[in-house]
């Protein structure tokens, strides 16, 4: 398990949210199976993961599947029609019947692309058809592609190219700490530093590199643990500096033309402007301006009952410059925050003496359960260790330890897409909807 793979299991929402349903627009289509009949012409019809009841002014046959066109949708009522003309399957004759309805071309992408969407019972219309043609080519990771994408459907998220990029760049392999000191060696070009905003990046990006409070909290392993407050107060810090801060940040940056610069004091307005200001050679700031709005857009609040948060971090851990990935998911409260009672916080480290290790921990009313993944051979003696400070300090804070367990890898990699997976606390059952086919 890595940290690429804790996004894309963010990214890969196993199921529509509950109101996905009144989210689909006029001209998509989708895959659909008719279950059962009821009285008054009324049947059972599931349409992916979602079974709700329609009315039929058309004549279906139970047990059978059907292309279905979305003809209007005003969140009381969806109106459906059946599609003539496409194999009722999902075949490779179908794919190719769908892009003839579409009127696309049979090109790899689009093949691939259909399958894709098929396979994930998602919606498909000739506008993401189209775009997709514009953002995917020979060399872009088609994985990494489909998996932002399909967020963007579920999400309903605008389907834009800066999106896509965004939900792309945070899936990156490459650390970010190792970007932003590519992007620091860039700055250092003389033909910048005439540049107004070339400086004032420069030091945000050293302050974030050397953060010394976020460095403190993960090297006390050979110290005492810091305070809870300790910890939130550089937490709090760290999203600030990176211009996490999202309401926040797009009200500075409409402000910028009014008041000064030094107003912007986080990385990613920061980037913004510099980005304006170094013209072609701007395109050098494009993957960590991307990378902080997928953290974003996978951090934006639901309309659900549950929140999750991601945000990595770069960290000094001894002499090893690193990320520490961070995961919050939990239920949210009424002012809209992650309810600290019940909750999982999931960090993914890369430590220079035990390596790849994750730190599971879920929250119930206060009583936590911590699992860390490892395979070194010494890490239970270090949690042994620790063991009865990290109890004193959690017990000022009013939380209870339950247990500190240690599994290797292999034990975990079978569980990783349900338990990595915030959504899918959010599985949806039968969902009654009134629609008209």
């Amino acid at each position: 398990m890595n940290p690429v793979h804790m996004i894309q299991s963010l990214l890969n929402v196993e199921n529509l949210p509950k109101d996905s349903l009144f989210s689909l627009r006029q001209g998509q289509l989708i895959y659909g199976k008719v279950q059962k009949f009821f009285q008054n012409n009324t049947a059972l019809i599931q349409l992916g993961n979602v079974k709700l009841y329609a009315q039929l002014k058309a004549s279906l046959s139970a047990g059978n599947s059907y292309w279905f066109e979305v003809q209007s949708n005003d969140g009381a009522e969806i109106h459906l029609k059946v599609v003539e003309g496409i194999g009722q399957n999902t075949s490779q004759q179908s794919i190719h019947s769908l892009l003839k309805h579409f009127q696309l071309p049979e090109t790899k992408i689009n093949l691939q692309f259909v399958q894709f969407l098929l396979s994930k019972n998602l919606p498909i219309t000739k506008g993401h058809l189209v775009e997709t043609q514009n953002w995917i080519n020979k060399k872009t990771d088609f994985p990494k592609a489909t998996a932002a994408i399909e967020y963007m459907i579920k999400k309903d998220l605008p389907f834009t190219k800066q999106i896509f990029q965004s939900l792309v760049a945070v899936q990156e392999s490459k650390s970010f700490t190792s970007q932003l000191e590519q992007l620091g060696r860039f700055l250092e070009d003389p033909k910048f530093y005439s540049l107004k905003s070339t400086q004032p990046l420069k030091q945000m990006i050293g302050n974030i590199l050397e953060n010394s409070s976020i460095n403190q909290v993960f090297s006390s392993i050979d110290d005492q643990l810091p305070s809870g407050t300790e910890v939130k107060k550089m937490l709090e810090s760290m999203i600030h500096s990176l211009g996490l801060e999202y309401d926040k940040e797009v009200e500075v940056w409409s402000k910028v033309k009014q008041e000064s610069f030094e107003s912007l004091d986080s990385l990613k307005p920061l980037l913004l402007k510099a980005m304006s200001e170094l013209g072609n050679s701007g395109r050098e700031l494009e993957p960590i301006i991307n990378r902080l709005t997928g953290m974003q857009l996978i951090s934006q609040e639901t309309n659900g009952p549950m929140l999750q948060i991601l945000m990595q971090l770069p960290i000094l851990l001894g002499e090893k410059k690193s990320d520490v990935t961070l995961q919050w998911s939990g239920r949210k409260t009424s002012n809209g925050q992650i309810d600290p009672n019940y909750c999982r916080i999931l960090f993914y480290l890369e430590l220079q003496s035990i390596q790849h290790t994750v730190i599971d921990m879920h929250i119930q009313n206060k009583l936590i359960h911590i699992t860390v993944i490892n395979d070194t051979k010494e890490i239970e003696t270090i949690i042994t260790t620790l063991k009865p400070s990290l109890k004193e300090k959690l017990d000022e804070l009013g939380y209870n330890l339950s247990f500190i367990k240690v599994i290797p890898p292999y034990e975990k990699d079978k569980l990783d897409e349900d338990q990595m997976n915030s959504s899918i606390l959010l599985k949806d059952g039968y969902q009654e909807v009134d629609i008209k086919i």
